[in-house]
């Protein structure tokens, strides 16, 4: 397997970062979006990042080949020790470990910042990331059903967690 690194988002990425996430929203159900972003969208990806890590994914070329993030459940103290996780990896980096080193890298985040549960929303039409989220130990935990409809076709958002 290709060593992947991790570098703290900043606008050197942001270009890259915009691409994968457009490809999602243009492609998949993976991204709730119907409609692409512009580069100033960047910001919400790093707006907490000096609370909350966020990384862009680089291969052994340098080249951004994915982005995650911990973001707040809610951004307020009583719920300081639940996160949220947000990654997205390039259509042509699938399957090739890079979520789950991101998965890891995420939850060493979490428990140094005392994070103790991860939480995850997931298209239900997006049964990769489902399998790979159960099978790094995350439950399914709720349901919202036909919450969104993009593409012409409804779909649900699944709500997953894991201890840490």
């Amino acid at each position: 397997m290709e060593d992947y690194s991790f570098e703290r988002l900043d606008a050197k990425h942001q270009n890259a970062v915009i691409a994968i996430f457009n490809y999602y929203i243009e492609n998949s159900l993976a991204a709730y979006r119907d409609k692409i972003v512009e580069n100033c969208f960047f910001e919400n990806f790093v707006g907490d990042i000096d609370k909350y890590p966020g990384y862009a994914i680089l291969n052994s070329k340098k080249n951004v080949v994915g982005f995650c993030m911990l973001e707040p459940l809610m951004p307020i103290d009583t719920f300081k020790e639940v996160a949220e996780i947000t990654y997205f990896i390039h259509k042509d980096n699938t399957g090739m470990g890079i979520g789950t080193c991101a998965l890891n890298k995420l939850i060493d985040d979490a428990r140094n910042l005392g994070v103790k549960k991860l939480v995850a929303n997931i298209s239900s039409d997006n049964i990769g990331s489902i399998i790979f989220h159960i099978k790094h130990g995350f439950e399914e935990y709720g349901r919202l059903r036909k919450a969104g409809n993009k593409f012409g076709k409804y779909f649900d958002i699944i709500y997953m967690e894991k201890m840490i």
